[in-house]
């Protein structure tokens, strides 16, 4: 009885032995084929590398102003938030001198509110995120800009731009809203109607005949500005190349 213990006994240890041994080889097995698949890449990788121009990292600083012509009609009355904008540089971008981005480089961005226009002459509004450039090489990056102002609105539409950068459509002007306040005032001033009956009466109608203000509009073709609102590096091929 107690041979056959120590028999079986020596066979699991020498079971468990093979076992270890054999974990090791495939161990080394792996590193093996590892070792032959790196010697293999590499050489390709250092051509690659080789064939590949020289490049260089420029970082377009926060503050720089770009040109754009926007591709995409804009309408804070059917305008959503999220919907895609497309635009295209008109004039290079230059970082110490040197053309870093070139005309007709493609930026987009994204409506990140819209409101459309109200009664009593409020206007409505919109605000545009641009957030990618395309190389010329079609990389995308990255990036975050605002809009500055409006040089030309292809559809005639004469929107203001607000200091966040918001798009706004213009309300009545101030003769309209100054018309529709005094015409009560004269009124009562010749009837001999009361103060606060002549301010009520003037409250209502600018509420009634105030005209709704004018949608945040803009048409493709327009020619906007944009502000870079935060760094951003590009990788370009280095000069001379």
């Amino acid at each position: 009885m107690k041979d056959s213990t120590l028999a079986l006994h020596s066979d699991g240890a020498a079971g468990q032995h093979l076992g270890e041994i054999g974990m090791k080889a495939k161990i080394l097995a792996s590193l093996v084929a590892c070792s032959l698949i790196a010697s293999m890449i590499a050489p390709l990788f250092a051509q690659q590398q080789e064939e590949n121009p020289n490049v260089d990292e420029i970082t377009v600083p926060e503050g720089t102003e770009f040109k754009l012509q926007l591709h995409t009609t804009l309408n804070s009355s059917t305008s959503k938030p999220g919907d895609r904008i497309m635009c295209s540089l008109i004039d290079p971008v230059a970082v110490e001198d040197r053309d870093v981005l070139s005309k007709g480089v493609r930026i987009d961005g994204h409506v990140g509110e819209s409101r459309g226009a109200g009664r009593k002459g409020k206007g409505g509004l919109l605000t545009i995120v641009f957030d990618t450039v395309e190389l010329a090489n079609g990389q995308k990056v990255a990036i975050l800009g605002s809009l500055t102002e409006v040089f030309s609105s292809e559809s005639g539409s004469d929107p203001n731009v607000g200091p966040e950068g918001e798009l706004k459509g213009k309300g009545p002007n101030r003769k309209e809203q100054a018309a529709l306040i005094l015409a009560p005032a004269a009124i009562g001033a010749v009837g001999g109607i009361g103060t606060s009956i002549v301010l009520g009466a003037a409250g209502i109608m600018t509420a009634l005949f105030l005209p709704k203000g004018k949608q945040a509009a803009l048409a493709a073709g327009s020619l906007v500005g944009m502000r870079l609102d935060r760094d951003v590096t590009l990788v370009i091929p280095s000069a001379g190349r």
